[in-house]
């Protein structure tokens, strides 16, 4: 059976993907999306004691997310304890705007930009709760 064959034969196709992110203090962790990447965020769901358990973060408004327009470009976010690893390869369109932006909002957890296998042009943002990024063109 060849590969297209075999994609119409299953009967379904990805729309979009997206990611899940794991923060001890979702507060915590949205806001330094919002501040350090310029993002959009909320935490949606809290628990009997506040705190947060279920939020996300995009770099576009939620009301565009929710329009349906575009495909969704989330992170959400769960209440737990982080990965300290990389969890995200996220495409962007000029790397270096990005680096200079989290360099002026005061964020010194990046690294310069590089060549990868993946793209001539990487850098990774390790966030708050020491989770990593990595953006690429």
């Amino acid at each position: 059976m060849d590969k297209l064959e075999n994609y119409s034969n299953r009967g379904y196709s990805i729309v979009e993907t997206e990611m899940v992110y794991y923060s001890p203090d979702m507060d915590k962790t949205v806001k330094w999306f919002v501040d350090i990447l310029g993002w959009y965020g909320n935490v949606f769901d809290r628990n009997e004691d506040n705190i947060g358990t279920y939020g996300f973060v995009s770099d576009l408004p939620q009301e565009i997310i929710y329009s349906g327009a575009v495909p969704a470009r989330t992170i959400h976010i769960w209440q737990g304890e982080a990965l300290e690893r990389v969890i995200a390869f996220i495409k962007v369109r000029n790397v270096e705007k990005l680096h200079d932006y989290v360099i002026r909002h005061g964020w010194n957890k990046i690294s310069d930009i590089y060549e990868s296998a993946a793209s001539p042009k990487t850098c990774e943002v390790t966030t708050i709760d020491g989770s990593v990024l990595w953006f690429f063109e």
